[in-house]
């Protein structure tokens, strides 16, 4: 029977059509969006990856990236001169305190602090109203406190970060690199009591002595740790001890070093690594982490002064066996490296990394490294009393003036 041709294209109207395009249509419609959205997120992985680093970078470099802001509510605009240049003449004083202060340097009168840039201007003058005024400085800080009394201060560059009071008359402060201040004061119920303030002039941590006097602080610069020397009598005998301290527990000391030699601690210098305490007849280096003897030197004589560095430390001392004043350089295991002859008329010793730096009469000798051999001599043109070294040059106390004098 013979289809008709009406019924025939009916029929293959209906006939289902392929869907092969459509369906590879559909799967790339897919794949496209499944690519996009993990593009998606892993650029959203990358942002946040982004943000977590910088959030972490300035984190880590709060203090240098907000610098300029500490302080600007107390910036200081007060001075005494504005002339720049050398000499700088100084005001009349019953006394002097100079000190380095990172790439400038400062003055302590007994009525104001004064604060000056290498070229010799002045960057302020503050009226401090202590009546025994000391101060302590590290590469960005000056702690001002009257001892005897109950006041202390922190500035920058240019401002009051902070000021406080005490219950108790102030003995002495630390500084340490991280900004964070310790003040001892002594007290009618105990030895001394120690505080401890972070870089704000938040309270950190109290310590307080019942039978041991502290004679010295240093702060390890991890920002969480501080070293200190203490004498207490046993048996007729002075003992000095070392502790060390984290300022985040309330515990005691972490570790202590004791020693009997009829020792007076005179400096103390510690870092993540080393902790060395000077004494006037004996240096002992420990180690940070454990409290342990790296090495101790003995000499006999009278300690006229000392410095230590990451590199080296140096002790000048008038020998007693031979009545000659001796410098003697140690590692930091206490070990001796060289000895030299400081000269009749040296007071003052200064380290620069690896550089001995010595004020000898009006001239400035310089000893390079392991005091093997003495190297140049800088002739100044009249007696100083003091001096520090910022870059190549120093700056040197005199009688009513400061001078510079540029040196390798």
């Amino acid at each position: 029977m013979k289809v008709p041709e009406q019924v025939k294209q009916q029929a293959a109207k209906k006939e289902p059509q392929p869907k092969k395009e459509t369906t590879a249509k559909n799967i790339n419609l897919t794949k496209y969006r499944k690519s996009k959205k993990f593009k998606q997120n892993i650029a959203k992985l990358i942002l946040i990856i982004i943000c977590i680093a910088l959030f972490a970078w300035v984190w880590f470099n709060a203090d240098r990236l907000f610098e300029p802001l500490r302080g600007i509510a107390s910036k200081i605009e007060t001075r005494t001169s504005t002339s720049i240049g050398f000499p700088v003449t100084l005001p009349g004083s019953a006394g002097y305190s100079f000190e380095k202060f990172g790439e400038n340097f400062s003055l302590l009168t007994d009525t104001y602090l004064y604060t000056y840039m290498t070229t010799g201007e002045q960057i302020y003058a503050l009226r401090h109203g202590y009546s025994n005024p000391s101060q302590i400085t590290s590469d960005r800080r000056i702690l001002l406190y009257d001892k005897a009394s109950y006041n202390f201060a922190l500035y920058n560059k240019t401002s009051l970060i902070y000021e406080k009071t005490v219950d108790d008359k102030i003995l002495f402060g630390a500084l340490g690199s991280d900004d964070m201040v310790a003040i001892v004061t002594a007290s009618s119920r105990y030895s001394n009591i120690l505080y401890v303030y972070d870089s704000g002039g938040n309270w950190k941590y109290t310590k307080k002595f019942a039978d041991e006097n502290i004679m010295n602080v240093a702060f390890t610069g991890d920002g969480q740790h501080l070293t200190a020397t203490t004498v207490s009598v046993d048996s007729g005998e002075i003992v000095t001890t070392v502790y060390k301290y984290s300022v985040r527990s309330s515990e005691s000391y972490e570790w202590k070093y004791s020693f009997r030699s009829n020792s007076l601690p005179c400096g103390l210098y510690a870092d993540e690594n080393n902790v060395i305490t000077i004494c006037d007849n004996k240096v002992v280096s420990l180690d940070c982490g454990s409290g342990e003897l790296n090495g101790e030197y003995t000499f006999s004589g009278e300690l006229m002064d000392f410095g230590i560095t990451q590199s080296f430390m140096a002790i000048y001392y008038n020998d007693v066996s031979t009545n000659r004043n001796t410098i003697i350089t140690l590692d930091h295991s206490a070990q001796p490296v060289a000895t030299a002859s400081a000269g009749s008329n040296a007071h003052k010793i200064l380290l620069d990394n690896d550089t001995l730096y010595v004020l000898d009469g009006m001239n400035i000798r310089v000893f390079r490294t392991s005091l093997l051999e003495s190297g140049e001599t800088t002739t100044l043109t009249e007696d100083y009393t003091d001096f520090i070294k910022i870059a190549d040059s120093v700056y040197l106390l005199g009688y009513d003036t400061v001078n510079t004098e540029r040196i390798g």
